[in-house]
């Protein structure tokens, strides 16, 4: 009898295995008169497939991104295109046609219909995912977008390439503030974001600064000498003590029924000697803690419900096209807020961020919207295959060739736009809003 064993698997999957240990043979051909600032900057774009980018990239370097986020195809039906390696009829017409290269790859676009159709996604992303895993430092994350369609595929090849034991969290973002009552089952108003990181047990997230509803629960009523502070009560719902503690003023206390006191008779004895407890305004109320707003975190833990009043939503994304004049011409982009709330969490001032499906560059503008506040050099790698505009198309219509000439535009517009709106803001003129570009060879 054959042995079984739990795995995940499809066709193609050994081959896209295999795809990772061949190092790419071409090489990046570096475009001045596309770049902006290239003797300042040192961010990056570069065209291409990006499979053969990372493999580029990872040459060079090899452990020295911190954080990593894509905004794949969710493989909805014609929306990414790929390397079909298998051999059809009339090979050397779609060769004559552009359709394949020479060397038998042909180009196309991922249907439905197909029968390979997850397979087809599944074989896209593995490799890309297994080389880009080289590139994280070793407390370095990486942050994908999906919905539900691909959300379980996707979690199944991550919890292989980067170790289960390294998922860190499935984010939930609110991409939708209004309610579709013309669907037929649940109105879709969200997001997946899975966050992995290459060696969970040593990353240390920053904290999130607090919003004006967290600072508006500090008060301080009394005027006492260590500030504002929040009432938090003094028990517990596991412990073991349950005994009765005396203030010094005479109030007796102890835990309501099934719970324990939250600390012992040593310390409870210092916050009331120093005025930390409070009674209420007519000295009446149940005891209670002084939490004081100095002595606690400075910045909250960050919670996996993103909602779009903190993160944007896609009508905002939409809108921030609209303001550097660009509406209308790239589909389904993020809010630069949602791409920045990752990064405030994973990185530091200084580190480097790669997008390996830049689109319409949103990574790239949350990058430099994030050192235009905290005086950041953070530097970026935006890659993205350059995929025709359809004639059709607004982009098309609006002098776009394909995507790369909107991802560029893009984020030479929304530097220039972030250097006016931050114009009296000492140190700004020092804010790198160049990149160079380099086009891989065909």
């Amino acid at each position: 009898m054959r042995k079984q064993k739990f795995e995940f698997t499809w066709p193609g999957k050994y081959e896209s295995q295999k795809e990772y240990f061949i190092e790419s043979k071409k090489k990046l051909i570096y475009c001045d008169e596309d770049s902006k600032n290239p003797d300042t900057t040192e961010n990056i774009y570069i065209e291409g497939d990006n499979l053969e980018v990372l493999k580029l990239l990872r040459q060079n370097y090899y452990g020295a991104v911190k954080m990593i986020y894509i905004d794949p195809p969710y493989n909805t039906g014609k929306d990414f295109i790929y390397k079909d390696n298998f051999r059809m009829d009339k090979e050397e017409h779609e060769i004559e046609e552009g359709d394949r290269s020479e060397l038998g790859e042909r180009y196309t676009v991922n249907r439905k219909d197909q029968n390979r159709y997850h397979t087809n996604w599944l074989n896209m992303m593995y490799p890309r995912l297994k080389v880009v895993r080289d590139l994280l430092t070793e407390d370095g994350l990486i942050f994908i977008s999906i919905d539900d369609g691909e959300v379980a595929n996707l979690k199944k090849i991550c919890d292989e390439i980067f170790g289960e034991h390294n998922f860190i969290a499935n984010v939930i973002w609110q991409k939708k503030y209004t309610r579709a009552n013309d669907a037929k089952w649940f109105s879709d108003n969200h997001d997946h974001i899975l966050c992995y990181g290459k060696t969970k047990d040593i990353i240390i997230l920053n904290m999130l600064p607090r919003n004006d509803k967290q600072l508006s629960a500090y008060s301080n009523p009394d005027n006492h000498s260590k500030g504002v502070w929040k009432a938090t009560p003094l028990h517990a719902k596991s412990g073991t003590n349950t005994s009765i503690f005396r203030f010094k003023n005479g109030v007796e206390w102890h835990p309501p029924i099934g719970t324990y006191r939250r600390f012992n008779d040593k310390t409870m004895q210092k916050m009331d000697d120093g005025d930390e407890i409070w009674f209420g305004v007519d000295r009446a109320q149940t005891p209670s803690r002084k939490s004081f707003l100095c002595e606690v975190k400075d910045g909250v833990v960050p919670v996996t419900l993103w909602p779009y009043d903190e993160v944007g939503h896609n009508h905002e994304a939409n809108n921030e096209l609209k303001k550097i004049n660009l509406n209308g011409i790239f589909n389904n982009p993020k809010p630069s807020r949602l791409i920045k709330r990752a990064i405030t969490l994973a990185t530091d001032s200084y580190d480097l961020i790669i997008d390996f499906f830049a689109g319409s560059t949103t990574t790239a503008q949350a990058v430099m919207q994030l050192n235009a506040e905290d005086n950041g050099n953070r530097k970026y790698i935006m890659v993205q295959l350059p995929e025709p505009c359809p004639e059709k198309s607004e982009a098309f219509k609006a002098g776009y060739k394909n995507i790369c000439e909107i991802g560029k535009e893009r984020t030479r517009r929304a530097g220039d736009k972030i250097l006016e709106e931050n114009k009296d803001k000492e140190g700004i003129e020092n804010l790198d809003i160049g990149f160079k570009v380099f086009k891989l060879e065909d």
